[in-house]
């Protein structure tokens, strides 16, 4: 299970795989928002052992029913999802997208894409190509 990283008065943050997490904690635990960054569909492989290609999409999509089961009716998801390159080609995957838009349609929820959010990280802003 996840580890209860901190909590207040107002809810606890837990950090681990959302799927083991969830499901240990139960569908009596109603979340009022979920944050959660999962493994970008890369390339290589990472010791996290990310996915890729149509294994990705199906986990991906897979996440918006879990994630409904546990989400007041008010509540909120908010996803950290990064972007990848096509394997040998120098042309960013639609993965990310595809997943997405996946999750959003899923037909077993009523969730709406409400809006998306740039990151802007001025790390990267200083390195010159």
């Amino acid at each position: 299970m996840g580890d209860l990283l901190y909590r207040t008065d107002f809810g606890k943050y837990y950090i681990g795989k959302c799927e083991e997490t969830i499901c240990e904690l139960g569908i009596k635990t109603k979340a009022q928002l979920i944050l959660t960054s999962p493994p970008f569909p890369l390339n290589n492989k990472k010791r996290y052992g990310n996915l890729n290609g149509k294994e990705y999409l199906k986990w991906f999509s897979s996440l918006a029913e879990l994630f409904s089961s546990v989400l007041t009716p008010d509540g909120s998801i908010v996803i950290e999802l990064g972007n990848s390159w096509e394997k040998n080609r120098p042309v960013q995957s639609l993965l990310h997208l595809n997943s997405l838009l996946s999750f959003v349609n899923n037909d077993k929820t009523s969730l709406r894409l409400c809006q998306e959010f740039i990151c802007y990280n001025s790390c990267y802003a200083k390195t010159r190509f």
